[in-house]
């Protein structure tokens, strides 16, 4: 398929794991991928693999979390490259820690929720809007739908990217941008699989509650991403998809792992 060629197609976050399988099938299905992540030898290695398999893509190594430094990246991608016509906020982290502390509160806030407005914003105004037309997809994650204990930072960022989806995607419908959101279940990444290493019996626990057994793997979430940013869903916007192998058909609403 070739459902982006010509497109641009800008992935924060995208050095390895879900953003990296992402920016490989944006570039298989035709995209100018541009590599955005903290790590220079991630972003180089990535960029390398999909040019070396007949691709197309460039490094794009600034800091998300920075508004005028983002702004300004944004606005000379837009006048080097003529437009981005998908943003795929995929930059997130957590760091553990109870609702009594607020030790990590203003980090995890900022990567995961503050930066995905500023990039949104300093994307729709140098190019979406400006060209009536444009999609951005935003990673949520089962912590924006329940709780995650002793995570106060990560569920409440998470849940508000779910909430700014939806005002986005209802907000600059007039301009011909959608807006939506995937809320990754457990998958297959870096983090994921050092956590199974690290605490097997949590690890376990956690599967039991998914319906098909097993992590999704980061090609499943960069599928769903890719179907969002494509014209396939061109009348949904504002909208969050759980790709999580059922788990919050079967829980809705409960914690995502014991207290």
């Amino acid at each position: 398929m070739s459902r982006f060629k010509d497109q641009v197609a800008l992935i924060t976050g995208s050095g390895r794991g879900i953003g990296k399988a992402t920016a490989l099938k944006f570039a298989e299905e035709g995209a100018f991928v541009l590599i955005n992540d903290l790590h220079k030898e991630s972003v180089d290695a990535v960029v390398a693999e999909i040019n070396s398999l007949g691709g197309n893509a460039a490094a794009a190594g600034f800091d998300i979390t920075d508004r005028e430094v983002a702004a300004k990246a944004v606005q000379q991608i837009v006048e080097d490259h003529g437009s981005i016509d998908v943003l795929v906020n995929n930059a997130g982290g957590e760091n553990m820690q109870p609702a009594e502390s607020y030790a990590s509160w203003d980090r995890v806030i900022g990567v995961n929720l503050t930066a995905t407005f500023f990039m949104s914003q300093a994307v729709a105004n140098a190019s979406m809007i400006p060209r009536n037309r444009g999609a951005i997809v935003n990673l949520s994650s089962l912590a924006g739908l329940a709780a995650l204990p002793n995570d106060v930072g990560y569920t409440a960022a998470k849940h508000a990217v779910v909430g700014l989806t939806k005002a986005l995607g209802v907000e600059w419908a007039k301009y011909g941008i959608r807006v939506n959101a995937v809320s990754p279940g457990m998958s297959e990444t870096p983090a994921s699989l050092e956590w199974q290493k690290r605490e097997p019996e949590a690890f376990e626990a956690r599967i039991a509650r998914v319906p098909w057994k097993r992590m999704g793997r980061a090609e499943e979430q960069a599928a769903a991403i890719l179907f969002l940013a494509s014209e396939d869903a061109s009348f949904i916007t504002g909208h969050t998809i759980p790709v999580d192998g059922g788990q919050m058909a079967l829980n809705p609403g409960h914690s995502m792992r014991p207290q």
